[in-house]
């Protein structure tokens, strides 16, 4: 196997590529040589880390594409897709939204509702084309082939679009957490216009919503908002509630065996993204960030190895075309430098000698001179002469 550059072993390589993906650069090279006793330093972490990443990154892009070959895992028989996203810190101050959809199992145990399985996909990209590359994920994992799927997510518009373009009749279930924290948002702006909610109120309307539904709770946020003049801070709210009034059966989802808030995907957040690419003073050029996506939802999804030899395969692959067009373009340049110095160094050719041809008219000046000579001095021509 060819190893990589500063003479790494393929061992040690793939260690440093690892620590780097769990850890920051530096500490991973520290590390290293704890472990190791190889001594690795930061920017030789970042640089292998990141190579790693990027052929990576290409194999999953590639694996988006419909007729690609990935492994597919057998179809469940209950999936949960949620999806959100959380924003990560770039150079100069800027923040980008980094978008993840995590996938689970849903088993029931002493009648309560377990999500086991779980992988995630997520990348920094604009939700249509977040939606396109998830597709890998969303096929391996059968979702499309899943007899039942729930959506389990917030109400934002572009996460609604994600379950249309790859499961359109999944159940779709509201958060609880976001649809309890909407209630304490109208209940706080109510009580600052003079409104007075007896001790309890919210807790007593959460309750309500998540054991009866949300019909008699839209009611008195509705006499609520009218009771405190129609504020246009409530009526984002209300409008909210109404607009997914559908998404709210909390007590028919349990029943069925479902779950009904999106903790996998808020702690997904957490365990893929923010872990690594949140810390102290930490601040990213925007072409890192999906590389170390790659290889963190690797480590998450327990697809090390298979990462690994995918992206191994694929670089030793670039190398060798590399290697042959550099050869290419050394024999074109011999070639090129080998008929300039003739060019310059041998003689013209001679030309071609012209053929003889019969009679005086193919003679040239001199052979004539030369033939009249020979009659003159002959003997026949002198006994003529004398005659």
């Amino acid at each position: 196997m060819r190893l990589p550059s500063e003479h790494l072993t393929p061992a040690a390589h793939q260690a440093l590529v690892r620590l780097s993906s769990w850890m920051p650069f530096a500490k991973a090279g520290q590390e290293m040589e704890a472990l190791l006793g190889v001594h690795v330093s930061r920017s030789t972490a970042w640089r292998h880390c990141l190579s790693v990443g990027e052929a990576s990154l290409q194999i999953q892009d590639e694996q988006a594409h419909p007729l690609s070959v990935l492994p597919e895992e057998p179809a469940s028989a209950k999936l949960v897709m949620s999806t959100d996203g959380a924003f990560v810190p770039l150079q100069h101050g800027q923040w980008s939204e980094v978008k993840l959809v995590a996938i689970a199992q849903v088993e029931a145990r002493q009648d309560q509702a377990h999500q086991v399985g779980l992988s995630y996909f997520a990348r920094m990209q604009e939700a249509p084309r977040f939606a396109e590359l998830a597709s890998s994920e969303i096929r391996r994992r059968g979702v499309e082939r899943a007899e039942q799927v729930a959506a389990i997510q917030d109400g934002a518009e572009w996460v609604q679009g994600f379950v249309r373009s790859h499961r359109r009749d999944a159940l779709r279930i509201l958060d609880f957490a976001h649809a309890a924290q909407r209630i304490h948002a109208i209940a706080e702006v109510a009580r600052s216009l003079g409104q007075s909610l007896e001790e309890g109120w919210v807790e007593v309307q959460c309750h309500e919503l998540k054991m009866r539904g949300p019909h008699g709770v839209l009611q008195r946020l509705k006499e609520l908002y009218e009771r405190s003049g129609k504020p246009a801070e409530m009526r984002e709210d209300l409008h909210y509630f109404r607009k997914r009034e559908e998404q709210m059966d909390y007590p028919t989802y349990q029943q069925q065996g479902w779950p009904i808030g999106s903790g996998v995907v808020e702690s997904g957040n957490k365990v893929v993204m923010q872990a690594r690419m949140k810390g102290p003073g930490m601040h990213w050029k925007e072409s890192h960030v999906n590389p170390l996506l790659v290889l963190r939802t690797s480590l998450c999804n327990d697809r090390w190895q298979e990462m690994w030899q995918g992206q191994e395969q694929r670089r030793h692959t670039q190398h060798q075309k590399q290697r042959l067009q550099r050869q290419q373009e050394r024999t074109r340049k011999r070639q090129a430098r080998e008929q300039l110095l003739r060019s310059l160094v041998l003689p013209p050719p001679p030309p071609d000698p012209v053929p003889a041809q019969k009679g005086l008219k193919g003679r040239t000046e001199a052979q004539k001179r030369w033939g009249r000579n020979v009659i003159r001095s002959s003997p026949s021509s002198l006994g003529s002469a004398k005659q």
